[in-house]
């Protein structure tokens, strides 16, 4: 009688831990955002060990209010959409990218999409990718500046004021293809006089906002188009390379 009691309490206690350890697991646990979720490609590339962040692969996007709700923006002469038509097939473009058109005459014009991310990136082995598809039909090769924006103060709002801005032009060919842009942080330049002047997005003081902007206004036209897929950060350099052997 003794004994199974003894195995009654044994037997409740265990059950008692078991509900408590998995009320514990859920509540640490997260579901990963759309758009950066790596689970999705750990058995199409070779080289998940090497992102630090997938920013966005522009995957379970329909249309524009989708775009909205995910932080996406644009600005000047700049509109945006979701592409499921230029596809090459390879492992990370996936079934969508995003379509940017010059829709104005406004001469300036970009996208970008809010971030408000917490992550410890280092300047001197890191990277920003992307890919990139500038069809020949536009004339020109490409001149896109990508933009950084830091929360130096980690107050949450970004104030060109108080917080950094970083800048780089990337030099892109107009050719039928798509391309991978592999940029060293250490390459991007302070773009204001406010922040501390370092870059230095951490845990503590993390990055605002992501842009491209457009720089020569000048030689585009109505629906001049641009393509962009699988923007992420990396510990080190990404090449076609890399890309091709998935």
């Amino acid at each position: 009688m003794e004994s199974d009691k003894r195995a009654i309490i044994i037997l409740l206690t265990l059950v008692v831990t078991a509900i408590l350890a998995f009320r514990l697991e859920k509540k640490f646990l997260f579901v990963e955002k759309r758009g950066t979720a790596l689970s999705h490609y750990e058995d199409k590339i070779t080289w998940t060990d090497k992102i630090i962040l997938l920013v966005e692969d522009f995957e379970g996007l329909t249309k524009v209010d989708s775009l909205k709700k995910e932080s996406f923006f644009t600005f000047g002469s700049v509109k945006i959409s979701v592409d499921t038509i230029l596809i090459d097939g390879n492992a990370i473009s996936s079934k969508s990218s995003l379509k940017v058109e010059w829709d104005s005459t406004i001469n300036y014009g970009g996208w970008g999409k809010g971030l408000g991310i917490n992550i410890d990136l280092d300047p001197n082995t890191d990277y920003l990718n992307f890919r990139a598809y500038v069809p020949a039909s536009n004339g020109n090769d490409e001149k896109i500046k990508i933009v950084l924006q830091e929360d130096d103060l980690n107050d949450g709002i970004y104030d060109p004021a108080t917080d950094d801005e970083w800048n780089y032009i990337a030099d892109i060919k107009a050719k039928n293809q798509w391309q991978i842009v592999s940029i060293p942080l250490k390459n991007f330049f302070d773009a204001n006089k406010g922040g501390d002047g370092i870059l230095n997005i951490t845990r503590k003081g993390g990055l605002h906002n992501i842009a491209f902007a457009f720089n020569q206004p000048e030689k585009y036209t109505k629906h001049h188009k641009w393509y962009f897929d699988f923007v992420f950060f990396s510990k080190g350099v990404i090449t076609q390379q890399d890309i091709d052997n998935n």
